[in-house]
């Protein structure tokens, strides 16, 4: 999970930005991830040694690192990063990936920050962790994790949204359905090799051997 943080600096719409995690393991799993990230080295994009290179603009650092101010102004804690890096010899818009964590009523938690941001809240139960998971803008899509498939299975199904994995992000292909609901897009599996069904006329050739 700590590598979507860093994939493309964070700036994919379908970003795993916010984690629930079971408040058993909580501590344990970001503890483990900040160790991950503090691992991470950013750098110049083409710099085979870089893990991670800069935001796109000038203006979209600002509005990370606005994300970042006004989340804990609204009182998330920053478990990491939350600053520019310094490439040496190298001018761009460098920020270190971060970790937020707090209640997801926080705009850093509702709102779709676009950088190498993970927002963190604990969960106690599987309906909670659904109910949470669900209550947002957006519905692009997610990811499940556990040693129960049944309970993946469950809980995928549970999403609103318009992709689910199961112990994994970012798998699919390009014969698989890829849509969102909500401000996430149209929905309905717009973008899948069944769409072009519409535009096809089907006939049907028959021959006497």
């Amino acid at each position: 999970m700590a590598t979507t943080v860093t994939f493309h600096t964070g700036q994919v719409c379908s970003n795993a930005s916010r984690w629930l995690i079971h408040e058993n393991i909580y501590d344990q799993l970001v503890g483990e991830c900040v160790d991950r990230l503090k691992q991470i080295e950013t750098g110049y994009q083409l710099d085979p040694a870089s893990q991670m290179g800069p935001v796109v603009s000038e203006k979209q650092l600002n509005r990370v690192l606005g994300y970042l101010e006004k989340g804990q102004q609204q009182g998330a804690k920053l478990v990491l990063g939350g600053g520019k890096a310094v490439v040496p010899g190298r001018d761009g818009h460098y920020v270190k990936p971060a970790l937020l964590a707090g209640t997801l009523d926080n705009v850093a938690a509702r709102e779709e920050i676009f950088g190498p941001v993970a927002y963190l809240a604990p969960f106690t139960s599987e309906s909670q962790a659904i109910d949470m998971a669900n209550a947002t803008d957006y519905g692009l899509m997610n990811s499940v994790w556990t040693q129960d498939l049944g309970r993946a299975r469950r809980v995928a199904e549970s999403m609103h949204a318009g992709n689910s994995n199961i112990n994994g992000h970012f798998i699919g292909g390009m014969g698989l359905p890829s849509s969102g609901i909500n401000k996430s897009g149209m929905g309905g599996g717009v973008n899948s090799v069944d769409t072009l069904c519409d535009y096809w006329r089907t006939l049907a050739i028959g021959r006497s051997l």
